[in-house]
């Protein structure tokens, strides 16, 4: 796969017009945007420009790979491909390389790629616990589908039964969305499991501070020398 082809800009372009170019067509391509037999091949273009893109921002990877290419006038050219070399990885990367880019597209707030990202990853591995958390928490910022939302947290409390926090996250979305009960009883599971978890942590009233023996002594003499003088 030539990563130049893929997001259609020249071998020569720049660190901006690589990264421009990649938003432009990863907001083009998002599989959220296709239904059905479409969203399939939005995925595998997704997954083509987020490994182009991979292989170009990072100036040593890139070197690498524009060494790769045979030169033919001074530019970079392909070589003759199989039919199917153009879908194949410039390296093979697993579900956790997806997610871990994933939460780093999600901590710079680049929500949709971040989308795209987790989900491609757990395509690769749909028993990613931490990838449906982290999909919870994508759908719940960009205002996704509750039910979505909802799924997703789920799934990650299924396949961790005693992750607490999202346990109180679903808690906290049934809440939101009316449905008591069913936030009660999310709670009550994460209490059984974490009594101690800072959520459920009640703000004792302070005592007020004892007095100590010291300062009532004194309060007795001074009220006992006061007596003496007002005798005299």
């Amino acid at each position: 796969m030539n990563p130049f082809e893929v997001l259609e800009i020249s071998p020569g372009a720049s660190s901006e017009e690589v990264r421009a170019a990649y938003h432009r067509l990863a907001k083009q391509w998002h599989p959220d945007r296709f239904p059905g037999a479409e969203k399939t091949e939005a995925e595998n273009r997704f997954r083509m420009l987020a490994e182009a893109f991979n292989g170009l921002k990072d100036q040593e990877r890139r070197a690498e790979i524009e060494k790769r290419l045979p030169e033919t006038g001074g530019k970079a050219q392909t070589k003759p491909q199989s039919p199917d070399a153009a879908s194949r990885p410039l390296v093979e990367r697993t579900a956790d390389d997806w997610f871990q880019e994933a939460k780093e597209a999600f901590e710079a707030k680049d929500y949709s790629r971040a989308l795209g990202l987790v989900h491609y990853s757990l395509r690769l591995d749909g028993n990613k616990a931490d990838a449906y958390v982290l999909l919870g928490h994508l759908l719940e910022v960009t205002g996704g589908d509750q039910r979505a939302l909802i799924k997703a947290i789920e799934h990650a409390i299924r396949l961790n039964p005693k992750d607490v926090d999202s346990m109180l996250h679903l808690a906290d979305v049934f809440q939101a969305l009316g449905m008591q009960a069913r936030a009660a009883r999310a709670r009550e599971s994460a209490r059984q499991i974490a009594p101690n978890h800072k959520a459920f942590r009640q703000t004792l009233p302070k005592a007020p501070p004892p007095t100590s023996a010291r300062g009532g002594l004194m309060d007795q003499f001074s009220a006992l020398i006061g007596r003496l003088f007002k005798r005299g």
